[in-house]
């Protein structure tokens, strides 16, 4: 069965369950409240920023720090992939899946695309609520394109190594709820690292989308390589362990 299929089938599964729902609330959560902080925030909001800073930067400064989108994005992440390895285990599916003739390897690789993928649609879907959020609040610049763009790819390239971790913590517990608590430490633990042990955060994965601002970090060479490197072992390493999976 070609991986392009089983990523389909992920979708598939995921069509009575909570997955579509999640994707949809959390960006209309950051919208309203980015729309609610600058109805009533916005002229204090523009004396007190930086004067290099237009009203799209202020938007994206906001919503990635003052909200805490760059901040609770693993969280985020962790729920999607406890969603989706979820489905199997509460329908009881390991064994049909495992018993098909389909290596084990695909199936792995398989879930941790559709959850990247789903992962990059809740990004796109945040940045389409802070686009809506400018319009809706008439702000006198024209959208700052290049930002938004590059704020949403460095996003997507800094939950490599994240997504890679919860692909292999959610198809190692059984109860979804672990993952989601490990992710809710992580991201508690990402806030010490950040503020006060930064030399350290390079080898934290759950602070790099932290730092995937578009704005202030603009250099992400030095953390790039420790996301691509942790990426391929949680990846391997989950993937050996999954192929040894009882399923009975």
């Amino acid at each position: 069965m070609k991986l392009a299929t089983l990523i389909l089938l992920e979708g598939y599964k995921q069509k009575k369950g909570w997955l579509w729902l999640f994707l949809l609330v959390i960006p209309t959560g950051t919208t309203l409240a980015m729309f609610l902080d600058f109805t009533i925030r916005y002229d204090y909001l523009l004396d007190t920023a930086n004067p290099e800073y237009g009203s799209w930067d202020i938007l994206l400064i906001e919503n990635h720090s003052v909200l805490g989108w760059g901040m609770f994005l693993p969280m985020f992440i962790g729920i999607i992939y406890s969603l989706i390895y979820q489905v199997e285990e509460s329908q009881n599916n390991w064994k049909q899946i495992l018993s098909l003739p389909i290596c084990r390897e695909s199936v792995y690789f398989s879930k941790f695309l559709a959850g990247f993928l789903c992962c990059a649609v809740l990004i796109l879907l945040n940045i389409f609520g802070l686009i809506l959020v400018g319009y809706m609040i008439d702000f006198p610049e024209p959208v700052d394109w290049s930002s938004y763009l590059l704020y949403a790819g460095k996003q997507i390239v800094m939950i490599l190594a994240v997504t890679s971790l919860h692909n292999w913590l959610s198809s190692y517990f059984k109860n979804a709820m672990i993952p989601i608590a490990l992710g809710f430490a992580g991201v508690i633990l990402s806030g010490i690292v950040i503020f006060q042990y930064p030399e350290v955060g390079k080898f934290f994965p759950y602070t790099y989308p932290f730092f995937a601002d578009g704005l202030v970090y603009k250099e992400l060479t030095d953390i790039l390589p420790f996301n691509v490197v942790l990426m391929l072992l949680f990846l391997c390493f989950g993937m050996w362990q999954f192929k040894r999976k009882d399923i009975l």
